[in-house]
């Protein structure tokens, strides 16, 4: 296993073409034929256009209970498909518990360890769809605790890495905490309403970006990352811009600098409709239910938030 010690090599690690995610076309329509709901346009029908004209944020209520989301676990090794779908299915889960009031619900931040490990080798790197095959149907959620003798509790890269996490586990208990629904997105407009509900995307591709944000929070597409990142807001109210914008996490830590706007991450950027088109092209880009399909959700009045 390549351990990375800082943000900045990995950043150069991933210029110079390291390939932390792939999108395959033959098991992503294998897992298409699995899922009972494949398509997000056909699963969230009854919340299309949802997210029209919206500021929506969603990760603030995963920061209203994990406060440290977004640095405090840095990528180790080439497990980003892990993080990516950890931290959207976390955006998921606590908006939920947000939205019933029921803090004692959450009880950890999601483990990577276990999505990574389902890839089935020893090498670097995951297809997109067999994480969302794990999450989904054969495996599920690991928490940050400890399970037995294996413990979760802090990150862990080599234990998913190096397929050490046991069946008892790996299989058993993450299947107690199965996603209830995963489904693939491919359009801006699909993006934007999924967000709007307070379901986060994680999404692969092969766009870079710049680690610079603009005046504006926003960072252009830059080079080439085979990487998956999270999507956890979205501001479709154009005011900077007669398009809709996104919020990414990456998986890196404090790797990025410049203006952030309405209280986000560090370690965030915002990004163009015409960059977010070129990744959802990509087809590797999946939202999280924990229920069958994706119902409409209020989501908390979280403010407007500043500028940073």
């Amino acid at each position: 296993m390549q351990e990375f010690k800082t943000p900045q090599e990995l950043l150069e690690m991933y210029n110079d073409g390291f390939v932390g995610a792939s999108c395959d076309p033959d098991d992503l329509n294998k897992l298409l034929g699995e899922l009972p709901l494949p398509l997000f346009g056909a699963a969230a029908y009854q919340i299309e256009y949802s997210g029209v004209g919206k500021l929506s944020l969603p990760f603030k209520s995963l920061l209203k209970f994990d406060p440290k989301f977004g640095p405090a676990e840095a990528q180790k090794t080439g497990d980003c498909v892990s993080h990516g779908v950890r931290n959207a299915i976390d955006i998921s889960r606590t908006v939920e518990i947000d939205i019933k009031g029921e803090a004692e619900g959450y009880v950890a931040r999601g483990a990577t360890e276990g999505i990574y490990q389902s890839r089935g080798h020893r090498g670097e790197g995951m297809h997109c769809s067999q994480a969302a095959r794990y999450v989904n149907k054969e495996g599920g959620i690991l928490l940050r605790k400890k399970y037995g003798k294996v413990d979760l509790s802090n990150y862990n890269a080599s234990l998913g890495a190096n397929l050490r996490i046991p069946t008892s586990i790996f299989i058993d208990e993450a299947k107690k905490h199965q996603v209830g629904t995963t489904s693939l997105v491919t359009t801006v407009e699909e993006a934007r309403d999924a967000l709007a509900n307070g379901y986060g995307l994680a999404c692969c591709s092969s766009v870079g970006f710049s680690s610079v944000r603009d005046n504006n929070g926003i960072s252009l597409s830059k080079g080439t990352w085979h990487h998956c990142m999270a999507w956890i807001a979205c501001d479709d109210t154009r005011d900077l811009f007669d398009e809709t914008l996104f919020l990414v996490q990456n998986s890196w830590g404090k790797w990025n600098s410049g203006p952030k706007r309405h209280g986000q991450p560090d370690g965030s950027f915002w990004i163009r409709e015409r960059d977010a088109r070129k990744i959802l092209q990509a087809r590797g880009s999946f939202a999280f239910s924990n229920v069958e399909g994706f119902p409409a959700r209020q989501l908390p009045n979280y403010g407007l938030g500043e500028w940073v």
